[in-house]
């Protein structure tokens, strides 16, 4: 068997000796836009005062350009920072939280952007409230779910576009149709939707949103967008205060002191590379890669391959009824699969039940799922 695109695998210089079935976590970056990389590097090194000094602004604008382009936005409507966590703890930090405001997150939210919303809200006296949505919902479930808990002291809601532990796709649109309607500002942390869907951000209209470009784009890590709406441009401001601060959004993020600058300059390369292969044939060929490995390991476990059922997106979820134990465990779990068994995975939990991430990427092969699909009874019995 051979996947559609295989050949696209030698485009990566991952290590031939490990199954890597978890590209959702930290993506990895093609050799051509190393390359590029290392002579934006290069250039860089062969002299820090005229890079900084006057080739750094140019070059910046012209990545974001670029960018833009593969978003469908203008480049004055994005900023450029260097992960979606950067992005989220920018955004709540500036917020304007009264004592006594509330924020609303589901249940299904990553981990970290949650204890970023919590600090930030919290500080200022406000409550965060954790909405408990059954991870098979519809879409118009969780829209019922959000509209009931939204109340008179709502000012924001926090939602992921693609769940990481969960790997399902929320309603954002409609979750910020309902938020415009009700005068609630919503946050989408999109962190894995960026190459994996298309979404229409002038529609979708979003006080805020945020997507890496080191996940499905394969952009080096340190790379990502950040959408702040017209209406709140002049109040969030970077985490960072450098020399651009006085100009408008988006220039006082695209200075933050002297920081590597080479893999907002090295992305357009990564949407390229995808572009000349035709985004529509890699997302469908990477979902193949999902399917089969999924199908493999519920074969594997003993569990009928259409429950849960996995959603249009190259990540999916298989369950481990038999783990327990915490993040403790999937820790564990995940590195016994890596160090004994030479398979890269994630080992995730949501409301007490537990789940293996695969995922599909071009670089992924037959035989990777096949391995995890042997090493995962084993390591599940050690």
């Amino acid at each position: 068997m051979e996947f559609d695109l295989q050949s696209a695998a030698s485009a990566w210089s991952l290590d031939p000796g490990v199954h890597h079935c978890n590209h959702g976590s930290y993506g990895a970056v093609p050799l051509a836009v190393r390359e590029v990389q290392k002579t934006i590097l290069d250039r860089v090194q062969s002299n820090l005062v005229k890079f900084y000094a006057r080739d750094a602004a140019p070059a910046i604008a012209a990545a974001r350009a670029d960018i833009a382009r593969f978003l469908d936005q203008q480049p004055s409507q994005i900023a450029l920072v260097r992960n979606a966590t950067e992005a989220a703890s920018t955004v709540l930090s500036a917020f304007p939280w009264q004592s006594g405001d509330e924020a609303i997150v589901l249940d299904q939210a990553y981990g970290a952007v949650l204890m970023a919303l919590q600090r930030a809200a919290g500080a200022a006296g406000a409550g965060v409230r954790v909405l408990t949505v059954p991870l098979q919902a519809d879409p118009e479930q969780v829209l019922a779910q959000v509209e009931a808990a939204i109340g008179p002291r709502t000012r924001l809601l926090l939602v992921d576009h693609i769940t990481s532990a969960t790997a399902r796709i929320l309603p954002v649109q409609a979750l910020a149709d309902l938020c415009r309607a009700r005068g609630v500002a919503i946050a989408v942390d999109a962190a894995h939707a960026p190459g994996t869907l298309d979404t229409d951000l002038d529609a979708l209209d979003a006080d805020f949103w945020f997507g890496n470009l080191h996940k499905w784009v394969c952009a080096p890590p340190g790379c990502a967008v950040l959408r702040v709406a017209p209406r709140w441009q002049g109040r969030i401001r970077p985490l960072i205060v450098s020399w651009r601060e006085p100009e408008d959004y988006p220039a006082p993020w695209d200075m933050l002191g002297t920081v590597d600058l080479s893999a907002w300059l090295a992305a357009p390369a990564a949407i390229a590379f995808f572009e000349s292969l035709g985004w529509q044939r890699v997302r469908q060929a990477n979902l193949a890669r999902m399917h089969y490995g999924r199908d493999l390991l519920l074969e594997a476990l003993g569990q009928p391959t259409g429950a849960p059922p996995p959603h249009s997106v190259p990540m999916g979820l298989v369950p481990l009824p038999d783990l327990q134990g915490g993040r403790s465990a999937c820790a564990a779990l995940q590195t016994r699969l890596g160090r004994d068994f030479g398979v890269e995975t994630a080992i995730t939990t949501h409301a007490g039940a537990y789940y293996l991430r695969v995922c599909g990427q071009l670089y992924n092969t037959p035989a990777d799922y096949e391995a995890l699909a042997r090493a995962l009874p084993q390591a599940l019995r050690a």
